[in-house]
């Protein structure tokens, strides 16, 4: 059975926003697509990409006029997943099929980091959007 679900993106939590973005850039060829405040949390982010899948950094801070995210620990913090049909297809029932428990999002769905620990050893959450959505880079 071919998958019709692909990767997006990734989000990287990491301790200096600076080499991370140099790491991509510079050594490995990505373009800077767009940096600026982390809307959700006090911190910084930026977005590279290849031009088929975007990975976001964030370097969160301690302070700030947005609430603080209570684990800044460096980490793989996302897989992103584009579905054709976002939270309304057959990925939703084998998900649910599979024993893991899914939280509805205005573009699809995610698994929490804790229930993605359960399979993978990692607690990362895995968002699915709708390949029509605008979370395309």
């Amino acid at each position: 059975m071919e998958s019709v679900v692909r990767v997006l993106g990734l989000e990287l939590i990491v301790d200096d926003i600076e080499r991370a973005i140099a790491l991509f850039t510079g050594v490995l060829g990505f373009e800077l697509y767009e940096r600026g405040e982390f809307a959700l949390f006090a911190g910084e982010m930026a977005v590279v990409t290849d031009g088929v899948i975007a990975i976001t950094l964030l370097q969160p801070t301690t302070d700030g006029d947005r609430p603080v995210l209570p684990d800044r620990s460096p980490r793989l913090s996302q897989i992103v997943l584009a579905a054709p049909s976002g939270s309304s297809g057959p990925e939703v029932g084998l998900v649910v099929e599979s024993g893991l428990s899914i939280s509805p999002t205005p573009q699809g769905f995610y698994l929490t980091p804790e229930s993605v620990a359960g399979a993978l050893g990692i607690a990362t959450a895995i968002v699915v959007v709708s390949s029509g959505s605008d979370a395309d880079p």
